[in-house]
């Protein structure tokens, strides 16, 4: 069987590191914000350039974070792609804000500057130097928030762009895209503030949830800094001038991470030669239309945390007939969010988002990860075109 994903087999490569540094943290017993955290961050900063990096809980909790540090909440709007994982939206809802969902690109499944424009005009009005009010509900226009989907950078000097127009915050979903830049400029460093996760299945992975937000402003650091610990003063943990939510990283996270981070690029580069592999290999049957082939923008450079391809048709029963024959695929993701039933108070109906929900029908995501073999991409490729030809 070709596993969707190894993790074992990256541990592997670290598992003398990782082990010492948590001997470490069990020998120091500082568990929440300690040594290994401060180290983490200290990469995060020279990695990407950033002036604050703070590490947290979880991905999930950084985009909630990265909101409330700028003011974002009741009676507030941030303009959402619709085809991504539901913690982008989540996030937005947990502050008391309204997620306005945007189509995404038929090629590269990511909003750029044409889809939130179209967004913007669509569900609250085009004009410049105004407040923009949804139409719908009255909520001003705050924020847009773009996805790195599948390890790819989005459009962002386009996005930074139709943001600037319109005085709104931009906050970086960078969950899958750790190491991706545009132009040379990290993700996570285009926007007011860039989230990242650690989730397990992560190309930098922990042993558990984690997540990163980076931010090049000083006042919003000094304010993520307090949110993440109950809204507390840095100086005095006892003062506590606004809520915040406990979201502290663990220090075992930490330390598993820093294990692994000095292994990135190399993974990473891995990742892109499996990737090559894949479209060598399935050039023929994207000629034949069987299949469309990933499309990687020429201004980004991919991490490929997913290699995933579109076929118009019967993808359930490929995905099916590839488990069969022995080899793991994946569908991120089967349902797009403005069609998930916790959001149907928003008005949304099939049909309004096309883009989005075509890339939820027709995606599939093959295995990729820095242990697979040239032999098993062979083998995952001769397994779909079997699937593809029944």
């Amino acid at each position: 069987m070709i596993s969707f994903l190894d993790l074992a087999a990256d541990f592997s490569e670290v598992e003398a590191d990782a082990r010492a540094r948590i001997d470490a943290v069990l020998a120091r017993q500082q568990f929440v914000l300690g040594p290994q955290t401060a180290e983490l961050e200290k990469r995060m900063r020279e990695r990407t350039g950033a002036l604050a990096a703070l590490a947290c809980s979880s991905g999930s909790d950084a985009l909630y974070l990265a909101l409330a540090a700028l003011g974002i909440g009741a009676g507030d709007a941030v303009v959402v792609p619709a085809f991504t994982f539901f913690a982008s939206a989540g996030a937005v809802v947990r502050t008391g804000a309204e997620p306005v969902f945007c189509d995404v690109d038929t090629r590269g499944f990511m909003a750029g500057g044409a889809q939130f424009e179209a967004a913007i005009e669509r569900e609250f009005g085009s004009r410049h130097g105004a407040e923009l009010r949804h139409r719908r509900s009255g909520a001003r226009l705050r924020a847009l928030m773009p996805v790195h989907l599948y390890g790819q950078a989005a459009a962002m000097t386009e996005i930074v762009g139709v943001a600037g127009a319109r005085g709104l915050a931009v906050i970086e979903d960078a969950a899958q895209a750790i190491g991706a830049d545009v132009d040379g400029r990290s993700v996570g460093r285009w926007g007011n503030v860039g989230c990242f996760s650690f989730y397990p299945t992560k190309n930098l992975g922990g042993a558990g949830d984690g997540g990163m937000l980076l931010t090049d402003d000083g006042a919003v650091a000094a304010r993520l800094a307090r949110l993440r610990v109950h809204g507390a003063s840095v100086t005095d943990p006892y003062l506590h001038e606004e809520v915040g939510i406990n979201a502290r990283m663990g220090e075992m996270q930490a330390a598993v991470l820093n294990a692994k981070l000095g292994r990135l690029d190399a993974w990473t580069e891995r990742r892109r030669d499996v990737a090559a592999r894949y479209m060598a290999r399935l050039e023929p049957l994207s000629r034949a239309g069987a299949l469309l082939l990933p499309h990687c923008a020429t201004a980004s450079q991919h991490v490929w945390h997913q290699f995933t391809v579109r076929i118009a048709e019967r993808r359930d029963q490929v995905v099916s007939r590839m488990e069969a024959g022995g080899v793991a695929a994946r569908v991120f993701y089967p349902r797009p969010l403005h069609l998930q039933p916790c959001f149907s108070a928003l008005g949304y109906r099939d049909g309004d988002l096309p883009e989005c929900e075509k890339a939820a029908a027709q995606v599939l995501c093959l295995p990729i990860y820095p242990s697979l073999g040239d032999d098993d991409v062979d083998r995952v490729c001769e397994s779909l075109a079997a699937a593809l030809a029944v």
